[in-house]
């Protein structure tokens, strides 16, 4: 009983588990920052200096037949941070963004 409790506890805080990742950028102007992601419950947040940029889920996007069923995809957010567009190309399962800022490429982050 005792095993089977522990058990239950230990798979319910790896299924809490957050993934994050932080990388400084500097932009053209000088201006630096830290772009850092995290995904706590199956949602991604994606941060510039601590403001969410992007807070989306991370369910796949694809909704063609094929992808449906598919465990690696592809998806791709967009957003604004002080009137520049924001895009990230996010890969799953493998946890992994591509961030950039403007036409610029700002970060990849590693969620682990």
């Amino acid at each position: 009983m005792k095993f089977s409790i522990l058990s239950l506890s230990i798979l319910l805080l790896i299924g809490c588990t957050n993934f994050t990742a932080k990388q400084p950028y500097r932009t053209i102007n000088g201006e630096q920052m830290l772009i850092s992601a995290d995904m706590p419950n199956g949602y991604l947040k994606i941060r510039f200096n601590e403001e969410i940029v992007i807070n989306e889920s991370t369910l796949n996007q694809d909704k063609s037949i094929s992808g449906v069923f598919s465990n690696q995809y592809t998806n791709v957010y967009t957003s604004k941070y002080r009137g520049e567009k924001v895009m990230a190309r996010c890969h799953f399962p493998e946890k992994e963004c591509d961030v950039f800022l403007g036409s610029d490429y700002a970060a990849n982050l590693v969620l682990r």
